[in-house]
């Protein structure tokens, strides 16, 4: 119950803290307004051209110069999407969501300030071999049965930052903290509270026309995770998974209340050839480690296994204008290495198990490699905007997933390319943008080595979701209407559709209504 306490007591702080804050943005854009008005603030940040080089903004220090102007949103919404065939079983087969959030973006004075808060509250449906929240992050050391079913939850976000320049330099930091609450109202019943708190600070110099950054962030993690069997005459088992259809047979069964500690620790470079225009070359490099423990709580904590992550990951690229014409180049790479070590006990003594050996069993590395280009032309509209732009991309991708005694192994190389149309056009009343995407993936090598027994049927269903060429699209549409200078309120769809494992498909639907100030 002590971190159920002070899970609520944060999210009551900085609720509050938002609350607090909501008339400095507000006066903020009312003085951005008085030279920008704001439809051209809505364009001017909406194009695709504005976050092509949105890796270089995960730096703190370098969020002064994202936009010239403010801009902020208020939306709320609903999700629906469902599945013949889940990509993993542990996602479920849909879901329906309702949400809302709010997105702020503002220069005030010398400093300039950003900020988010979101809430979602939903259910997913027929979620399988897994009872843990987060499961992406822990995985492979999840609590899991055959039964699952309907998982509801909530969700909260908040998120706030602030850059200042001191001469030549700026100095920045910023904080966020994710909440998750998932539970079931029938057998089997987890129920989990998982808080995510970040915090990163980051400083950025002139150099020449340009600007260079570095930022370094901290994050602490954890989870409780218990699952309740009220059903006496039909209890399935409870199992502690350990990778690749294995787990961990000594603790099956009873022991079901446990819950998972973690920290991070990572830093970041960046460079933006100019100051005042996202024109010219960008470049990001970052690193980041996680430990994270998972802990039987009803064992006298004892600390079952050790998830370690190493993340890194690069962007190089460069954008121009020339005429009507917006060109831009990227690169990307991203490499992430999973390590799973296993703890070893000998003979328990009044529920004590003394540890007597630590063995790294599980391994996952992945690695992405891709390319992308964008074309951006204004169209020659009198006395009005409008715009049209493409984006293609392609990437190579190597996914290896290993487990040492007994050894098992995953392996699938393949490629995907993505085709993004976006077309935007502003009348004198009304701003509408469009949107089609389309995806496909190939791969080139795919292969599965002695998988079995019942908790391999997630990994084998995962891998058959791998191993197959898939292909996505989708069409959104967003239109606002110039209701008053200073807010336009705004209406979104966003509709896509996926193929994958030969038969398999799923669609997803979000309606969204709000407004820009």
């Amino acid at each position: 119950m002590k971190h159920d306490t002070s899970t609520t007591s944060l999210t009551a702080l900085l609720a509050t803290a938002m609350l607090m804050a909501a008339p400095a943005t507000l006066t903020a854009q009312q003085n951005d307004s008085s030279h920008t008005s704001l439809s051209a603030r809505m364009w001017q940040t909406q194009m695709p051209s504005a976050d092509f080089g949105a890796a270089l903004y995960l730096n703190p220090a370098m969020q002064s110069y994202r936009y010239s102007a403010s801009i902020n949103r208020l939306q709320a919404g609903m999700d629906y999407s469902k599945a013949s065939r889940p990509a993993r079983l542990e996602d479920g087969t849909g879901s329906s969501t309702g949400y809302g959030c709010i997105d702020a973006y503002l220069h005030k004075g010398k400093a300039t300030l950003w900020g988010n808060a979101a809430y979602r509250n939903g259910t997913t449906r027929n979620v399988r071999f897994s009872e843990t929240t987060d499961y992406q992050l822990l995985y492979p050391y999840l609590m899991a049965d055959t039964v699952g079913g309907n998982t509801h939850g909530e969700y909260y976000h908040f998120m706030g930052g602030f850059s200042y320049p001191l001469g030549r330099w700026n100095i920045a930091a910023e904080g966020e903290y994710t909440a998750r609450m998932e539970f079931r109202t029938r057998d089997p019943r987890p129920k989990n509270l998982s808080g995510n708190l970040m915090a990163r600070v980051g400083v950025s110099t002139q150099v020449g026309t340009g600007v260079m950054g570095m930022a370094v962030s901290a994050r602490r993690y954890k989870q409780t995770n218990e699952v309740k069997l009220y059903n006496e005459v039909s209890m399935p088992t409870i199992y502690h998974l350990t990778g690749m259809g294995n787990d961990y047979y000594r603790f099956r069964g009873a022991n079901t209340s446990t819950y998972y500690q973690g920290h991070s620790l990572g830093g970041m470079l960046s460079y933006r050839q100019r100051r005042d225009s996202q024109r010219g070359a960008f470049a990001q490099a970052g690193y980041e480690f996680t430990e994270i423990e998972k802990i039987i709580s009803s064992l006298n904590q004892l600390p079952l296994a050790t998830l370690r992550l190493h993340r890194q990951d690069a962007t190089a690229g460069w954008l121009s204008t020339v005429g009507r014409h917006t060109l831009g180049l990227r690169l990307s790479e991203e490499w992430q290495r999973r390590q799973g070590f296993e703890h070893i006990f000998g003979t328990a003594q009044d529920n004590i198990y003394p540890q007597i050996a630590i063995a790294e069993m599980y391994r996952l590395t992945t690695l992405r490699i891709g390319a992308d280009a964008l074309w951006q032309h204004a169209l020659p509209i009198a006395c009005r905007r409008g715009y049209w732009a493409l984006q293609a991309g392609t990437a190579y991708c190597d996914y290896h997933e290993e487990y040492a005694e007994p050894y098992r192994q995953l392996r699938v190389r393949s490629w995907q390319s993505a085709l993004t149309l976006t077309a935007a056009v502003e009348s004198r009343h009304m701003l509408t943008r469009l949107q089609a995407t389309a995806s496909r993936t190939w791969h080139t090598d795919a292969r599965a080595d002695h998988i079995e027994g019942t908790m391999a049927t997630p990994v084998m269903h995962a891998y058959e979701t791998l191993a197959h060429p898939a292909w996505s699209t989708g069409a959104a549409i967003e239109t606002s209407y110039k209701a008053s200078p200073r807010f336009h309120p705004f209406v979104r769809a966003d509709w896509r559709y996926s193929r994958y494992a030969l038969t398999a498909h799923g669609m997803g639907l979000t309606l969204a209504a709000g407004i820009y100030f």
